[in-house]
Parts: structure tokens; sequence; C-alpha cells
């Protein structure tokens, strides 16, 4: 397997995270999705190109940008501020390279399995001590199933512990070929009722549920994340539902109860963006702690973000 030649688009590596997998961690953020999830928190992560995020806040309009915009997407306004118009931005990253003030950002890059290699072996010691290692995350990392298949192959060479976070939508052989070299999948379920799953996610869940119980057939550890979005899926009987599916999955399988946030609503307007969710409050812990229980009534261990 020949990884040099393989190479991912990138939006970030995030360091010593301790929430996606166990242990001290390095999540690897992979550039494209196939859904569309309402509450999304990387709305970067949706487009599978570069994408620039304008900060307008940090901008002190000394036109540098538009000396180097070929598209128009960024011009001067009557007041002198810089305006910038997503629609037209090809995403060639060249305003963010020469801004002084640091009011653009790219993201995505292109990285080779050994140039990622050199940034997750920098915390190995961490990973040893704590029984840690990767995780890919993104957008969806089957969407870039070679690229995620050679690096959990690489991390596994070097002795690391490897997991991916995935939505499940995906083509079956795409994920079968990262399962082999996958200790443990945090699988997000959003709905099960398929009507419901289209309407949040521009998706039905057939093909997702599928994928999950087959994945559970490969004996690959399986905790299921399931969102609880005010209004959208956090109804009693969604979660109950929820958690007899993943009773009847075969192997090691879990839930985990993720409290909607809008950490990621602020994002959505520097991409050009709207964010449907604006002033939805986070579920109470009250009835977070009530779905929980749903779920250990149903055999389950049952965690909470």
């Amino acid at each position: 397997m020949q990884t040099e030649h393989v190479v991912g688009n990138v939006f970030s590596i995030e360091r010593y995270a301790i929430h996606d997998g166990g242990g001290i961690r390095t999540i690897v953020y992979l550039k494209g999705c196939p859904l569309r999830c309402l509450w999304c928190a990387n709305p970067e992560g949706q487009l599978e190109w570069p994408q620039l995020f304008f900060f307008p806040e940090r901008c002190i309009a000394c036109g540098r940008c538009l000396a180097v915009c070929e598209t128009g997407a960024s011009r001067r306004g009557e007041d002198g501020a810089i305006a910038f118009d997503p629609t037209l931005c090809r995403g060639c990253g060249r305003c963010a390279e020469g801004c002084y003030a640091e009011a653009r950002k790219l993201f995505g890059r292109r990285l080779s399995v050994p140039e990622v290699m050199a940034e997750v072996l920098k915390d190995r010691a961490f990973y040893r001590q704590s029984g840690g290692g990767v995780t890919v995350s993104g957008g969806e990392p089957a969407l870039q199933w070679q690229f995620t298949r050679d690096l959990l192959a690489a991390c596994r060479a070097r002795g690391l512990s490897t997991a991916i976070e995935t939505c499940g939508q995906a083509p079956w052989p795409h994920l079968e070929a990262i399962a082999a070299h996958l200790d443990l999948a945090l699988y997000d379920v959003k709905h099960m009722d398929s009507a419901a799953h289209r309407r949040l996610t521009g998706v039905g869940n057939e093909l997702i549920l599928a994928n999950l119980r087959r994945l559970a057939e490969l004996g690959v550890e399986v905790l299921v994340r399931v969102p609880v979005v005010p209004g959208c899926n956090d109804s009693p009987e969604n979660i109950a539902t929820s958690a007899a599916f993943v009773a009847a999955l075969p192997g090691r399988a879990a839930m985990e109860l993720l409290p909607y946030h809008p950490y990621g609503s602020g994002k959505y307007a520097r991409c050009g963006l709207e964010y449907e969710l604006a002033g939805l409050e986070p579920p109470e812990r009250e009835q977070l702690e009530r779905l929980a229980a749903l779920v250990r009534a149903a055999g389950l261990s049952c965690l909470l973000g």
C-alpha cells in the first residue's frame, strides 16, 4: 500500500482531544459530508473543496486581498470597508496567505498520509500513557475512504488506537475497507424515522442503519451517538426506538446522548450560509437524564455528553 501517493483534503488537525474515543487523541478532520444536518457544528467541513472564511471584525481594510483576488469575491464598499462574496470565491487561498490581520482563513489543504502522521506522532507519548490514539472525523471520513483507510493502517502499524466518527452514509465497501483498520466507530444516528431524518439532514436513514448493522456484525466496537436537538429528535419515542435498535445489534455497542449546542452557529455567516436553528436553546439536564433512563432500560450503557 503506497500511502505516500494517497492524499486527503484536511480542514483541521486537533491535538489533545479527550471526547472522541478513549484517552488523549488527535482528531483529523476531513472535508466533505453527504448530510446537511440543521445543527451541524462544522459547516466548514461540509463541502469537499477548500473553503474561505472571512472574519470582518479582524479586517483592517488594507486592500492587500483586492490585489490578489481574481474573481471579485473581495471588494471595497462605499464606506471603505472590505466586503466578501463567498459565491464568487473559488478557494485559491491567496488572499488568506497575504492577510496581515488574519481576517481570512482557508479550510482545506491537501495532505499525504506521511504528512498527517508526522503531526500525529508528535503526541505518541500521550497516547501511550493514556491509551489514546487517532480519530478521523469530518465532514465524513468515508467520503475520502482510501485516505482514511491508509491513515488508520499507518496508525495501527505504529501501535496507535484508531477510531472514526461517521454518519454512515457511504457505500458499504468503503466503510468495510476502513473497518479493517478500526478499533472504535463513533456512529451518529440522527433519527430513527426516515422521513424525519430526511427533513433534518437531507437524506433518509436506510443506508445509515444498514451500515451500522453491518459494522457491528464485523465485530467493531460501536458507540452510537445521538445528538439531542430540541424539537427535532428529542422525543422519548425516538430515543427509545433508537435504543431498541442498538440493543439488537451483535457485538459490543453502547449509546451516547450528545446535547445540542449552538457553538458552531457563528461560523455560518462567515462562509455565506444561514443557520436555521438560531435562538434554539440546549436541552435541560433533567430531560437528558430522563432520555438516558430509556436507553438504560433497553439494557445499554449510556453516556451523557
